[in-house]
């Protein structure tokens, strides 16, 4: 038998004038058949990869070593750019933050205000906004607090529209009613 030559990564191999691909054992331990190969063939695993000279010349080569310690974890995966993108977000809360702690403007991380507790009747839920306008940081357009004084004062008169029926209220409905007279002297200050 005369010597064959080396096998490409297909495993085809040339005989006198064919090209094979050579009788091999499955695992359960038959043979299959030897194939022919058509003349002209190349199987997609055989073609070279595509290399530009030029191109090759002109591009560094890879460091192996440039990867720093810190950053790359073998359980970790790279960030998507949504993470990336809320990282520089939760950045950028944290210098203003600084910026305004140092200029003495109170922030929501070092604010003492007690949150509002949530309430089942929709109604109360506009007792619950007053104590959050104070939560709020920087200047108010006087045009937006008016709106929003023009709307407490609307839902305060239908309070008493159903305090008048006789309907029961509970203790933030009529602390709220008892503020009417707030709410009127603020928009009327915010008017003139």
């Amino acid at each position: 038998m005369a010597a064959l030559p080396p096998k490409t990564i297909s495993g085809i191999q040339e005989r006198e004038d064919d090209r094979v691909i050579p009788m091999t054992r499955r695992p359960d331990g038959t043979f299959r058949k030897e194939r022919k190969i058509r003349p002209g063939y190349t199987p997609p695993e055989d073609v070279a990869k595509y290399t530009n000279r030029v191109l090759e010349s002109v591009r560094p080569t890879p460091s192996p070593t440039v990867t720093p310690v810190a950053t790359t974890n073998a359980n970790s995966t790279p960030k998507s750019k949504t993470q990336l993108k809320n990282d520089k977000r939760k950045a950028k809360r944290k210098e203003e933050a600084v910026a305004a702690e140092l200029a003495g403007y109170p922030t929501a991380t070092n604010n003492t205000t007690p949150k509002p507790t949530k309430t089942t009747d929709s109604t109360a839920a506009g007792a619950a906004t007053d104590s959050t306008e104070t939560v709020a940081t920087g200047p108010v357009d006087p045009e937006k607090k008016l709106r929003a004084l023009n709307k407490k004062l609307r839902q305060v008169e239908q309070l008493k529209e159903r305090q008048a029926k006789g309907e029961t209220m509970l203790p933030e409905q009529i602390e709220k009613i008892d503020k009417m007279n707030d709410l009127l002297a603020q928009i009327t200050e915010l008017s003139l």
